[in-house]
């Protein structure tokens, strides 16, 4: 029996289990945990019981299976630094004023920033005397009040 990778699987195409099975793989999506795991349970399901799995190739498998999940762990812990980070960085500005554009108008507007604020994964800096939220990364200066 073929050993199974970890590697992504292009979007839209399947991966072939054995004996015409095969698991559609999502638009955009690449092979991951769960998927990684139906293919090896349904690997042992297939298996000639007067033949099983060599025990190296299934120690193998089950290490790249560790490795995927560690990984992804870390992507995890990274989007969430980042996103952090981001915070971070727009609370720094708290007090000093930035030049950005209005996105409406394109008139160009120069205020202190008063907050920060998070939302659906973006910063919006909050500017002394506009109702209107301005993003990070549309700040074209800063300058010390």
């Amino acid at each position: 029996m073929m050993p199974v990778g970890t590697s992504p699987v292009p979007a839209g195409e399947g991966t072939t289990v054995g004996e015409g099975q095969e698991i559609e793989n999502l638009e955009g999506e690449e092979l991951g945990r769960d998927a990684f795991l139906e293919l090896l349970v349904t690997q042992l399901g297939n298996q000639d019981p007067l033949e099983p799995m060599d025990n190296r190739e299934f120690i193998s498998q089950m290490a790249q299976f560790s490795s995927l999940e560690q990984m992804e762990n870390m992507n995890s812990t990274m989007e969430d630094f980042l996103e952090r980070q981001s915070i971070a960085d727009g609370a720094q500005l708290i007090g000093h004023r930035v030049e950005t554009l209005d996105s409406n108008t394109g008139e160009e507007i120069t205020a202190e920033v008063t907050s920060v604020s998070r939302e659906d994964g973006y910063i919006y800096l909050h500017l002394e005397g506009y109702e209107d939220k301005y993003p990070l990364q549309g700040i074209n200066s800063v300058t010390s009040s």
